[in-house]
C-alpha cells in the first residue's frame, strides 16, 4: 500500500517523549519515520568521537511500534568544530568571501577536506545501520542546490572541469566567443567563477554562464555519487534517494537522480491561494516534474504539515481540507510514499514558527485529524501502490534552458517555467495525464510531445522530433526555440526557429519583446485570447495559420501555426497566452490525436488517473477555496473546497 511517513527529530526532545510520540504516530497510521538529517554534531560531537547510542535508542523505540526508518546522512549541516578546525570546508559566496557560519547548508561540497569528513560520517552510519531490517531507505544530505561556491577548491575544480571539456584555452575562447569585450584568456588560472554582487548575470558572457551552471550541477551530482557509493559499499541493496526542492540554484535534477533509486521531493503547496484566475498555483506541475526525474512513481519526503514561518513572516494557516487534499494530490500524481513535515513544531532554533503537524502545545488538532482521514482513505485502497501514471502527452524540460534563460532574460514578462506550467495546466484541466520529462527522454509511447522554448539547441532532439512527427505524432514548439547553439551563442545565418524551421513549416520574420504589455490574437472561428511577454511574427512556409495577431504593426500576421509533417504535424506557438489559449489549443490537439478528454471541468478542478495491476483510480481534486459542481459521465459531482474524490474503475467512490 501507499506508505505514510513522518519527519521526527528525537535529538530535539527529551527521550521521555519518544515512546509517546512513536505510539501516537503508529496509531495514526505512519509506516516510516525520517531521522537524523541535521544531527551530525550529536553523532560526532568531537572529531573522531562517534556517539550513536541515542540514535540506536530512537530507532529501537520506532521499531517496537512497528515502524521503519528513513535514515538521513547529516552532511547538510556540519558541526561547528569542523568549520573552525578546517575553515577550508566553508562555502564561499558569489562575492568571493567565506560565508558566515551559523545556519545550515554552509559547507562546500567540492572541498576535498569536507568530502573526507562527509564520507567518514556517512561510512560510520552505514557500517552501523546498513542492512538492518529497521532501515527502510537512506536519504542523502538535504535539499541539495547546484554548487555556486567560489572558494579556492571550487575555482580549481571549475578550471579542471573546463580543461577536461575543451582541452586548450584556445578552444575554450572559440567556444565562448571571447573575442567580444577582449575577453580572451591566455591561461586557465585567469578563469574566475565569480559573479560580483553589483553586476547582473546578463552582463556576463552567456557561454561562460551556461558552462558555470553546468559545472555547478555536475558538482552536485558528483557529491550525490560519492555519498551513494559509501552506503552501497556496505549495503549493495540499500534504497538511496535525496529530497529535492525548487531552490535558488537549481541543479540538473535528471543528472542528480540518475544514480539514485527513487525520485523524492519536499512538497509545500501554496496555502494563500491567489484571486487572479490567470495565476498558475497548482502543485500538480511540480509533482509531474518530479515523476519525470526517473520516469516512474516517486516519494514525498516532506509534505505540508502546517503554516510556514522560518524563511519569511509566518504564513496563513492551512484551510480546512488542505492538508488532506494536498497529500492526496501528491498520490494522484504518482507518490507512493508521503512523509509529513514535521511531527511537532520545534521549540528552538530558526524553524520555531515553521509549523509541523502538532503545535507547541502537543495536543491533537485539526491538521492531525486530516492526516488521520488521509491514512484511513488509503487503507481502503491497499493495491494503489501497484498502479502508476500512464501519459499520452510529454512536456520536455531541459536544464540547459533553465540555466541559460535565468541568466539572460528575454523580456520583463517572460519565464521558461511559465510556459511549461501553462501546457501542463491545460492537460490537467482536460483530465489528461502528462509527463514532464527530460529532453533526452524516449518519445516512444507518446502521442503528443510539447517542447516549450528550446532555447539552447540539441541537434539530436531536432532529428528525434522530426522522426516522431513523421511517424504520426504531434509536436508543439514555442517562441524562443532554436535561438542558441550548444555553447549558448546565437545561431548565425538561419531564420528562427533555425533547426526547427523545416518541422514547423514557418519562419520568424521578426519578434517583439512586449514585456508586460497585452496584445491579442484571434482565430477564424472568432475565439480571441490575450497574449503577453513575447510575440514572434510568423511567416508560414507551408504551415496553416491557427491564430493571428489583431494589434500593433503586425496585426494580421500569424501567431500560432500548424504544419503537416509526414503522418503527423507540428504546431508553433509564437507567443505566451492566457490559460484559455492553452486549453483551446491542447483540446484541439488531443482530440486530433484521439486522446480521451474530460470536458466541462470547472477552473481549478484537476483530474488525474493511476492505472496498473492494482486497478484503475481517477482522482478528482478541487484545488480552490470555492465549492465546485459539474457532470462527469452523466453523474453530478459536488466538491467542497480542497476536496479530493477518488473513483475506482468499478465506479465506486472512495
Amino acid at each position: 500500500m501507499i506508505k505514510i511517513g513522518m519527519a521526527y527529530y528525537p535529538e530535539h526532545w527529551d527521550s521521555s517523549l519518544w515512546e509517546e510520540d512513536a505510539a501516537r504516530m503508529a496509531k495514526l497510521g505512519v509506516h516510516v519515520v525520517r531521522l537524523a538529517e541535521f544531527a551530525w554534531s550529536r553523532m560526532e560531537p568531537q572529531e573522531g568521537r562517534f556517539d550513536f547510542g541515542w540514535l540506536d535508542d530512537a530507532i529501537g523505540v520506532i521499531a517496537r511500534h512497528g515502524m521503519r526508518v528513513i535514515l538521513c546522512t547529516p552532511t547538510n549541516s556540519a558541526p561547528v568544530w569542523l568549520y573552525t578546525q578546517h575553515p577550508e570546508t566553508v562555502q564561499w559566496g558569489r562575492n568571493g568571501r567565506p560565508t558566515d557560519i551559523g545556519i545550515r547548508g554552509h559547507r562546500c561540497i567540492q572541498s576535498p577536506v569536507f568530502r573526507r569528513y562527509a564520507e567518514r560520517i556517512t561510512g560510520e552510519m552505514a557500517k552501523r545501520y546498513a542492512g538492518r531490517p529497521e532501515i527502510y531507505a537512506w536519504q542523502l544530505d538535504n535539499e541539495l542546490e547546484s554548487n555556486h561556491c567560489t572558494c579556492p577548491s571550487c575555482r580549481a575544480a571549475f578550471r579542471r572541469w573546463l580543461e577536461e571539456k575543451y582541452g586548450t584555452v584556445e578552444a575554450l575562447n572559440r567556444a565562448w566567443g571571447n573575442e567580444v569585450w577582449s575577453g580572451e584568456f591566455t591561461d586557465w588560472e585567469q578563469i574566475q567563477p565569480l559573479l560580483a554582487p553589483d553586476c547582473l548575470p546578463d552582463w556576463h558572457n552567456p557561454a561562460f554562464m551556461l558552462d558555470y551552471e553546468r559545472f555547478g550541477a555536475w558538482c552536485t551530482a558528483d557529491f550525490v555519487r560519492s555519498q551513494r557509493a559509501v552506503i552501497r559499499s556496505v549495503d549493495p541493496d540499500a534504497v538511496v534517494t535525496t529530497n529535492s526542492c525548487f531552490c535558488a540554484n537549481l541543479p540538473d535534477f535528471h543528472q542528480e537522480f540518475a544514480q539514485l533509486d527513487v525520485a523524492a521531493y519536499d512538497n509545500y503547496p501554496p496555502m494563500d491561494l491567489p484571486e487572479d484566475p490567470e495565476t498558475l498555483y497548482s502543485n500538480g506541475f511540480a509533482l509531474d516534474f518530479i515523476r519525470g526525474f526517473k520516469g516512474k512513481n516517486f516519494w514525498i519526503l516532506e509534505q505540508l504539515g502546517g503554516a510556514g514561518g522560518c524563511w519569511s513572516p509566518m504564513g496563513v494557516t492551512p484551510e480546512p481540507g488542505m492538508i488532506e487534499g494536498y497529500a492526496l494530490q501528491a498520490v494522484a500524481h504518482g507518490a507512493d510514499l508521503v512523509s509529513f513535515f514535521r511531527w511537532r513544531s520545534s521549540c528552538s532554533g530558526a524553524e520555531q514558527l515553521g509549523h509541523g503537524v502538532l503545535d507547541h502545545d502537543n495536543r491533537d488538532n485539526r491538521r492531525l485529524k486530516e492526516i488521520e482521514n488521509f491514512c484511513r482513505r488509503l487503507e481502503k485502497l491497499p493495491d494503489l501502490d501497484k498502479t502508476d501514471i500512464h501519459s499520452d502527452v510529454a512536456i520536455l524540460y531541459g536544464a540547459d534552458q533553465e540555466f541559460a534563460l535565468k541568466n539572460q532574460r528575454q523580456s520583463r514578462n517572460f519565464a521558461y517555467w511559465k510556459q511549461l506550467k501553462l501546457f501542463q495546466d491545460a492537460c490537467m484541466g482536460l483530465g489528461v495525464n502528462v509527463d514532464v520529462a527530460a529532453q533526452d527522454a524516449p518519445l516512444e509511447g507518446y502521442r503528443v510531445v510539447v517542447v516549450p522554448t528550446h532555447y539552447v539547441t540539441d541537434p539530436d532532439l531536432t532529428a528525434r522530433l522530426e522522426s516522431f512527427a513523421a511517424a504520426g505524432g504531434t509536436v508543439v514548439l514555442t517562441n524562443r526555440s532554436g535561438v542558441k547553439d550548444e555553447h549558448n551563442n546565437c545561431i548565425f545565418g538561419e531564420p528562427l526557429p533555425t533547426v526547427f524551421r523545416k518541422l514547423c513549416g514557418c519562419r520568424v520574420e521578426e519578434y517583439d519583446a512586449v514585456g508586460e504589455k497585452r496584445v491579442h490574437i484571434a482565430r477564424d472561428n472568432g475565439d480571441s485570447f490575450a497574449v503577453t511577454g513575447w510575440c514572434d511574427v510568423l511567416e508560414p512556409e507551408g504551415a496553416q495559420v491557427w491564430a493571428r495577431y489583431t494589434e500593433k504593426f503586425y496585426a494580421g500576421s500569424a501567431a500560432v501555426t500548424r504544419n503537416p509533417f509526414g503522418a503527423g504535424c507540428a504546431y508553433y506557438v509564437g507567443t505566451v497566452g492566457e490559460r484559455a489559449l492553452y486549453r483551446a489549443l491542447m483540446g484541439q490537439i488531443l482530440r486530433e490525436r484521439g486522446v480521451p478528454l474530460v470536458d466541462g471541468l470547472p477552473a481549478g478542478v484537476e483530474v488525474t488517473t493511476r492505472t496498473g495491476e492494482g486497478g484503475s483510480y481517477r482522482f478528482i481534486f478541487n484545488n480552490t477555496l470555492q465549492e465546485k459542481s459539474f457532470v462527469l459521465e452523466g453523474e453530478t459531482v459536488l466538491l467542497r473546497p480542497m476536496e479530493m474524490k477518488i473513483r475506482t474503475g468499478e465506479g465506486e467512490w472512495v
